[in-house]
């Protein structure tokens, strides 16, 4: 006699989730234990199609500052980066104010920590764009061309004695730029910022009221892609 093992047939509908290490997640759809469907998915997507599935996800990006170009969140740690138009404005030297100076367009880079319902401003970088720029991954970034930004290592502002607010929310980044622009500029770091070959005064001086001009911004061998990847520690 010989003894049947009944197996009970599988129906509806099932997903299965293949993970494995050092490559995508695998989805396969089941329909009735037959495989209808298979392929590979990021693992964002994967972990959005299951909150999703759940009507747990929600939408936590915070209303943003004008003009951001990304944004991200870490444990306790956020990340966003703003552009702001070429402009012309007054700038500072030392205890001098002068008139009519030439920004090129630039990126505003912020790293903060939540802390208490706040957050707090931990680094700023800035670099610059040139004027007919399309922004896209492979946009060429450029050194801030005059002083206080350390180009040679991070692009981090070197704020000499100015102290940054808490905020409450991210969208009030848009006020740290008028910060920047209204610190006084030193000879920091201003050696190398430039093609121009001229002091910063002279610079300032031979560029008043003009455009900023971008035959004179020196290429830092990043994209914008590359540079926020090297600005958040990716």
């Amino acid at each position: 006699m010989t003894n049947k093992v009944d197996q009970k047939m599988e129906t509806g509908i099932k997903m299965v989730i293949t993970l494995a290490e050092h490559s995508l997640p695998v989805i396969e759809e089941y329909s009735n234990g037959v495989r209808m469907a298979s392929g590979q998915y990021s693992s964002e997507s994967v972990v959005q199609a299951i909150l999703l599935s759940m009507g747990t996800i929600n939408n936590r990006t915070p209303i943003l500052p004008r003009n951001a170009l990304f944004y991200a969140e870490g444990p306790g740690m956020r990340f966003c980066v703003i552009e702001m138009p070429a402009q012309t404005r007054k700038a500072f030297y030392h205890e001098a104010e002068i008139k009519a100076v030439p920004f090129p367009r630039l990126l505003f880079g912020f790293k903060l920590y939540a802390e208490q319902e706040q957050f707090k401003i931990t680094d700023v970088m800035v670099a610059a764009l040139e004027s007919d720029t399309i922004v896209s991954d492979e946009a060429k970034v450029y050194f801030y061309p005059y002083t206080n930004v350390n180009n040679t290592v991070d692009y981090r502002v070197c704020w000499g004695g100015t102290t940054l607010p808490r905020l409450n929310h991210i969208s009030q980044l848009s006020t740290i730029p008028e910060l920047f622009f209204n610190t006084p500029n030193s000879d920091s770091y201003y050696s190398s910022a430039n093609l121009s070959g001229l002091t910063y005064r002279e610079l300032t001086n031979s560029l008043t009221g003009l455009a900023f001009p971008d035959s004179i911004l020196k290429p830092s061998g990043l994209t914008l892609k590359s540079w926020i990847d090297q600005i958040t520690g990716n």
